[in-house]
Order: structure tokens, then C-alpha cells, then sequence
């Protein structure tokens, strides 16, 4: 067998629903499926597809999660309490994006590290899970990721870096592929989840992305072609998105509850999610009661986490876990002030958060959930060493 490479392309927010309709490359991609995705975030989708492994495993569920003894932003508690940090300032988005690149630069964070709209006089209460690159060698540890294993067998990759634009990611790929040498390539695009946020996707900018995605996926298929004997070309997603159906003020209702902060409770408040660590019974009870009738949403239970993959022995990212249905968000929330015409972090079995696999090739293994896709990677990692032997 003369020379092959194997090239995945991920595609963030790629969702099934959007790919049937508009019969996204179906050229170049003629075996597809729906698969269901990890229940959480894009923060949880891509270390699971960059593992095989949940959120219990890897550890990564959302961005922020319960403890205080070792955050990395006691320094907020300092700035606070000697009011050294204005909310008239903290309050801009600006502001804060500056202040996260400070703290990233301060403790060395490689990984995409951003604090949001999470008060400052309650961040301290939290770490931060996503502190390392996720995409390199090492960056899920003690969980072996995609670039261990291609590592380990020996192979001659390429994996995008995430900081660069997808252009950037394109031509690196392209530049890699004229030079012949790598065998396995992992190419990550991103920019049509925020374009989802803000974008109907029957709407001109998304379809005008669409066919922007599908116009390098021909410059891949040709470039390959020519330097190449033999090739599989993949595209995935971690999700699809959701439009906004209305809101509801959580954080309002809790705190109208007359509890302290940190005494009585601790709560972060995702898009899509609240999540709640009670400190006492009489708050675990005054919680749930709220949380019981709180519309257009349901206490996620014991029985769903483990099936999700997120039933952490310590509670981690939250003891009680209340999911919005679907287009609902919370709002404001810790993720920003206002709401987005599109979402996602819903229920895996909503039509909307299913993601997509397209191969150019027939199924070896067809994927049921976002995880799956790392057998698949691995799988053609195996084969290709296999030819190397």
C-alpha cells in the first residue's frame, strides 16, 4: 500500500439538524449519521472526543467548578473587600477579557481560559478546570488524549492550535499535506458556533459560512489527492444549537430566598444549567423547593447523571443540577448578562443538540455519541500503523 493519510475535520456547533438542511457536502461526504452529544458544553464535548472517555473520567463538565481551598482567584476576595475593583469597571466585558489574560499569564494557563460575568466577590469560591492545553501531549492527564496515542504509536501528526484563526488552521493543514510526511491530521474550526449564537441557521451569514466550510474541504480533497495515494477525509461536531425559546431569572429566585453566599449555599449559573452545592439542610431544602417549581426546567437526577457520565463522587461541578428545556436560558447568567438566539448545553435526546459524522468512506465503526469518534481516530491510528510495521 503506497502512502495514506487520514484527516478529521471538527467543525464546533455542526449540528445534524443543520446539516440536513442544507445537504452539507454531500459530494465530498456521502456517508453520514446523527450522534448524540455529551451532555454539557463545548468544554465537555471536546475533551470527550479528544479521550472517548465522560466527563467523570476526563473531568471537564463546564468551566468552573466548587473549590475554594484552591482557587486561583483568591486575589478577587483581596481586591473586593478593599473595593479596589469597581463594578462600573468589572461590569464591561472588555475589562474582564484584559483581567483574564492577566490571570492566564500569572499562573502559566495554557488552555482557553476566560472568567465571563462571574461576580468577583464569589469567583474566589471556584477553580478553574480547563487550566491546560487539551489538544497536546499530556493535556488531559492522567487521562491519555488524542495526541498520546498518536504519540505512542509512533505517527507523524498534525493537530490545529486552537489560538489561530480558522484560516490560519486551513492553510497550516494544507501546508502539511503538500509537504507528504504526516500520515493522521486533526483539523479544528470553531467559527460557526459563535455565528450560530447570534445567526438563524437558515439565515445568508450561515449559509454563507457553510459553503465557505465546504470550499476547503475541496482544497483538502485535492491537495490529498495529489500528494497522497489514499485518504480518508472525516468531519465532526461536539453539538448542534438551539433557538432561544425565552428566559428565566434563577439566580434572581435563589437569592430572593434571603440565604448568605458562601455560608449557606454555593451556586454558579451556566447558560443552560444552575448548579447549586447547599451548605446546611435548611438550604438544600429551600433550594429544591424553588428548583421544583422553577418553569421550563428539571432537576437532573441521580439516574441521569450516571447516564450522562457526570456523576461525580464529590459533587464537582454541583450536588443539585437544574437543566433548562430547550431554547430556554438562564438569563443573566454567569456566562453573560444577556440572552443568545441560539444556545446549546441542553438535553442530549433534544432533535437540536444532536452533532454529525461524515466520512468519505463507509462506516468501520458508526458513532452513537460524541465519545466514539475517538475510536474511530484510533482505530485509523492502529491501521496506519499497522502499514508503518
Amino acid at each position: 500500500m503506497g502512502r495514506h493519510i487520514d484527516i478529521f475535520m471538527f467543525i464546533d456547533a455542526l449540528g445534524w439538524e443543520i446539516v440536513n438542511d442544507i445537504g452539507f457536502a454531500e459530494r465530498i461526504l456521502p456517508h453520514r449519521c446523527k450522534v448524540k452529544m455529551q451532555f454539557g458544553y463545548s468544554s465537555t464535548a471536546i475533551p470527550t472526543i479528544l479521550s472517548g472517555e465522560p466527563p467523570v473520567k476526563h473531568k471537564h463538565l463546564s468551566f468552573f467548578y466548587y473549590a475554594p481551598k484552591k482557587s486561583p482567584f483568591k486575589i478577587f476576595r483581596y481586591l473586593m473587600l478593599h473595593r479596589l475593583l469597581p463594578t462600573s469597571l468589572t461590569d464591561r466585558w472588555r475589562v474582564r477579557h484584559i483581567l483574564s489574560k492577566l490571570v492566564a499569564k500569572l499562573y502559566g494557563f495554557t488552555g482557553y481560559f476566560e472568567m465571563y460575568t462571574v461576580p468577583f466577590d464569589r469567583i474566589f469560591y471556584f477553580d478553574y478546570i480547563e487550566k491546560n492545553d487539551i489538544f497536546v501531549p499530556g493535556g488531559l492527564a492522567p487521562v491519555p488524549n488524542l495526541a498520546d496515542e498518536l504519540q505512542k504509536r509512533n505517527l507523524k501528526y498534525h493537530i490545529s492550535d486552537w489560538r489561530r484563526t480558522e484560516l490560519e488552521n486551513v492553510d497550516a493543514l494544507l501546508c502539511d499535506i503538500d509537504r507528504g510526511e504526516i500520515s493522521f491530521a486533526f483539523l479544528y474550526t470553531a467559527q460557526l458556533d459563535g455565528l450560530l449564537h447570534l445567526h438563524d441557521r437558515f439565515s445568508v451569514d450561515i449559509k454563507k459560512k457553510m459553503r465557505w466550510y465546504e470550499e476547503q474541504l475541496e482544497k483538502i480533497v485535492e491537495m490529498a489527492g495529489d500528494k497522497y495515494d489514499s485518504f480518508t477525509l472525516n468531519v465532526i461536531s461536539d453539538h448542534g444549537m438551539t433557538p432561544l425559546a425565552g428566559t428565566v431569572d434563577l439566580k434572581k429566585k435563589i437569592e430572593a430566598l434571603n440565604m448568605e453566599f458562601g455560608r449557606d449555599y454555593v451556586a454558579t449559573y451556566d447558560s443552560t444549567m444552575g448548579r447549586f452545592w447547599p451548605l446546611n439542610d435548611s438550604a438544600e431544602t429551600l433550594i429544591l423547593e424553588v428548583l421544583e417549581n422553577t418553569p421550563h426546567s428539571s432537576i437532573v437526577t441521580e439516574e441521569q447523571k450516571k447516564q450522562y457520565g457526570i456523576d461525580f463522587p464529590d459533587n464537582m461541578y454541583g450536588q443539585i443540577i437544574l437543566l433548562m428545556d430547550p431554547g430556554w436560558q438562564i438569563s443573566p447568567s454567569d456566562m453573560g448578562k444577556k440572552p443568545l438566539p441560539g444556545m446549546h448545553g441542553y438535553s442530549p435526546e433534544d432533535k437540536d443538540s444532536y452533532a454529525s459524522f461524515m466520512s468519505s468512506d463507509d462506516f468501520t465503526i458508526k458513532p452513537e455519541w460524541v465519545g466514539d469518534f475517538f475510536k474511530i481516530m484510533i482505530d485509523r491510528a492502529d491501521r496506519q500503523k499497522e502499514e508503518i510495521e
